[in-house]
């Protein structure tokens, strides 16, 4: 159950012995050990990028003093806490058992008297946690181990102290977030209890209760949608019914819940936390109904090339894949905020250096700075089920004559350019912008969408979250034209993306357990054993050439960052040296002064860049203050520049070189979740999509909107891509509600 010591790995840390690693996660290293008499212990070695200077540190000691205080009902008990060097270390009591979440995952839901002591053994460890005056905060299936002698809750406190170290972060996992955490708020002992709900709903039924195919869907239900607690037996149902109120002081204390549990009706009241509230909730951010005048974004998507030609290569344009999104804000800017349309430009730095070189640490956050915590997650369920997506033709009438692509798509975090490199004249029929071309649906979230080729015809690609399928041709009632699968049909529900594979369109299944399995899209043949390389779930992907092979790179919830040989399923050369901890929203890749290059969107309030081939970072961009959704690349007046949005509602462009910020395209009212590049009438442009519902075309020069901004049905745009056909520029976005709508965008060419 636990693999050997790695070359390097302590071998002893104070008096405990070493004895073999268990796991890896955001947060550090675990390993098995033995203490001075013998007794196995468990020990979580935190990550460096954790350990902070030395006042951090005291703090997470003080944090983790705190978390040995709490009774040992159903705990596992924190033994002892030091400092090995610079990196903190955690010792616990040793439980010899899985986890619940590798249970479910293994031998399915639980029923009966096994649901039954989850649910009370969990509930016994919240009000023990809460009574030692601790919030747990990270409470979810991997932190229920399952002993020999009943369910023991591990790692409370612990994201507190972690948190407490790092630097603008927040700890925790989206899937089972509370609304308060997401929308930035302090977890308090309510938010335990909404994390402890969603916890035993996964053990009664094997899903969530709020889903796991992409971040912007199970983050859009959790503060707006009902739980999913179909199969969760009653009175059970109605008690995690009750846990899972959008509001705190809606939900019972966890000393209430375990009243009921046990068939008591007296309420017991747990006291609040020092600096947290259990009976008012905190002001909400995030409005629950859609802006009363529709905002205005075009969602985009990272480029394969280049708008105004190199530096950027056009064969390293990342493929399309799930967008990370926001949640939807409505009501006013904030004061100082800038006018919706008007750029803001910033001089570059002068003598700012134009060379790769590593990125700095994160300056301090604001502490009146609240954030918008809008993480992602893309998994599956278990069970066998034909994976597809949609097809859709980009001529409204002639499906047959379609002219393949010129360039090559790739899947990136939401979005997929196609930019020919020999541009025909504008057709005498161009449409002009604006002018819809047609629109569909299909049962899901559309997470991605892309251009390509199938049978022949020129298609838009969009993948479902919910593995659906449907074809049709822009401007006529849906028309089933392909069915495309996607082999590793064990799982069901699973999110996939499209985009293309050395010319050939194709998918992308993200498994449950980290895996991702490439498919050609015509006759689903794999390219390649499924890649197992990331220990926790797939955000995002994107295609990149790297000495001349087509690779894929991929980013997690961990915030690690894998390159990839799709057809050995295996690490290509050196990998990035992320120090992962924060969940990779976005990927899009390129090629600079002829080295390719890779930039990443993280919920660490950063656009870093990376050097493929030695895996070394190089600049990184800090202007968002707050999570970053989406990257695309480009070329402005012949400089290689970065362009990004995230929960700050703006667009913003950036050098690749120097990560300076050169202007901004405020507007939005929602965070933007998806971007991409193009072109109209010669001029280079750039899309962003946005939570608000809409699609902003913006000119990359000026500033200026090309056009009125392009409303989607649906509430939420989750991708979108540009592309050119015959000299025709035009866009396809896909939203919350399984909307696929094409806009022209006017002639590519003046």
């Amino acid at each position: 159950m636990f693999r050997p010591l790695h070359a390097g790995e302590p071998t002893h840390l104070g008096d405990y012995r070493i004895v073999g690693g268990l796991g890896e996660g955001g947060q550090g290293v675990v390993y098995l050990a033995e203490d001075p008499s013998g007794e196995r212990v468990a020990i979580k070695v935190l990550h460096a990028r954790l350990a902070g200077m030395s006042e951090a540190r005291e703090r997470f000691l003080r944090e983790v003093d705190a978390a040995m205080r709490v009774a040992a009902f159903c705990t596992a008990r924190v033994l002892d806490v030091a400092v090995d060097g610079d990196r903190p270390y955690i010792v616990s009591e040793f439980i010899d058992g899985p986890s619940l979440d590798d249970a479910v995952r293994q031998h399915g839901p639980r029923s009966g008297g096994a649901l039954d002591r989850i649910a009370v053994s969990t509930a016994t460890a919240l009000a023990a946690i809460h009574r030692a005056g601790v919030v747990h905060r990270d409470l979810k299936p991997s932190n229920v181990l399952l002993g020999s002698d009943g369910p023991r809750v591990i790692d409370f406190g612990i994201a507190r102290a972690i948190d407490m170290t790092v630097t603008g972060g927040s700890v925790g996992t989206p899937t089972y977030m509370a609304p308060e955490v997401i929308a930035g708020e302090p977890a308090q002992p309510a938010s335990d209890v909404f994390s402890w709900a969603v916890t035993v709903g996964f053990a009664a039924t094997g899903r969530p209760s709020f889903g796991r195919d992409t971040l912007p869907a199970v983050m859009y239900r959790i503060l707006h949608a009902q739980p999913d607690l179909e199969g969760v037996p009653e009175p059970l149902r109605s008690l995690l019914s009750r846990c899972l109120a959008k509001t705190p002081h809606e939900r019972p204390a966890a000393t209430e819940a375990l009243n009921l549990l046990l068939g008591h009706d007296q309420t017991t009241v747990t006291r609040p936390i020092s600096g947290s509230s259990v009976t008012h909730p905190p002001a909400a951010p995030f409005a629950t109904n859609p802006p009363t005048s529709p905002p205005t974004s075009p969602p985009t998507s990272p480029p394969t090339s280049p708008p105004t030609g190199p530096p950027m290569s056009p064969s390293t344009a990342p493929p399309a894949a799930a967008s990370p999104s926001g949640t939807p804000q409505t009501g006013p800017h904030p004061a100082g905020a800038p006018q919706a349309g008007a750029p803001q430009t910033k001089a570059p730095q002068p003598g700012a250096p134009h060379v790769w070189a590593p990125g700095a640490a994160p300056p301090p956050p604001d502490p009146n700075r609240r954030r918008s915590r809008l993480l992602v997650v893309g998994a599956a369920a278990s069970a066998a089920v034909l994976i597809s997506v949609i097809v859709v033709a980009l001529r409204a009438g002639d499906s047959t004559t379609a002219s393949p692509p010129a360039t090559t798509t790739a899947v990136a975090t939401a979005q997929t350019t196609s930019t020919p490199e020999n541009t025909p004249s504008p057709s005498a029929t161009a449409r002009p912008y604006g002018e819809k071309l047609g629109e569909g649906s299909l049962g899901g979230e559309v997470n991605t969408v892309a251009v390509s080729t199938v049978d022949g015809q020129r298609v838009v690609l969009a993948g479902s979250t919910k593995g659906t399928a449907k074809a049709w041709k822009l401007g006529t009632s849906p028309v089933e034209l392909a069915e495309l699968r996607n082999s590793g049909g064990e799982q069901k529900d699973a999110a996939i993306d499209v985009g293309e594979v050395d010319g050939k369109a194709a998918t992308f299944r993200r498994l449950q357990n980290g895996g991702v399995l490439a498919s050609a899209a015509e006759g689903d043949e794999p390219f390649g054993p499924a890649y197992q390389g990331h220990q926790d779930m797939v955000y995002v992907l994107a295609t990149a050439q790297v000495s001349g092979r087509t690779l894929l790179v991929s980013g997690d919830a961990a915030g690690k960052i894998h390159v990839w040989d799709p057809a050995t399923g295996t690490d290509s050369g050196p990998q990035p040296k992320a120090p992962g901890g924060d969940p990779v929203f976005g990927i899009a890749t390129g090629s600079m002064d002829g080295r390719p290059f890779a930039v990443t969107a993280s919920a660490d309030d950063t656009a870093q860049v990376w050097d493929l081939e030695t895996g070394a970072m190089g600049a990184t961009f800090r202007g968002h203050g707050n999570d970053v959704f989406a990257v695309a690349t480009a070329a402005l007046d012949g400089t290689p520049v970065g362009i990004s949005g995230g929960s700050d509602r703006v667009v913003r462009v950036w050098g690749l070189r120097d990560g300076q910020e050169l202007t901004s395209f405020p507007g939005h009212t929602a965070e933007v979740a998806c971007l991409a590049v193009g072109r109209v009438k010669g001029r280079a442009v750039v899309a962003s999509g946005s939570f608000d519902g809409t699609v902003r075309v913006w000119d990359l020069r000026t500033g200026k909107l090309v056009g009125e901004p392009l409303k989607s049905p649906g509430k939420g745009v989750y991708s979108v891509v540009i592309a050119e056909d015959d000299g025709q520029s035009w866009l396809v976005a896909g939203d919350r509600e399984g909307n696929v709508t094409g806009w022209s965008l006017g002639p590519a060419s003046p």
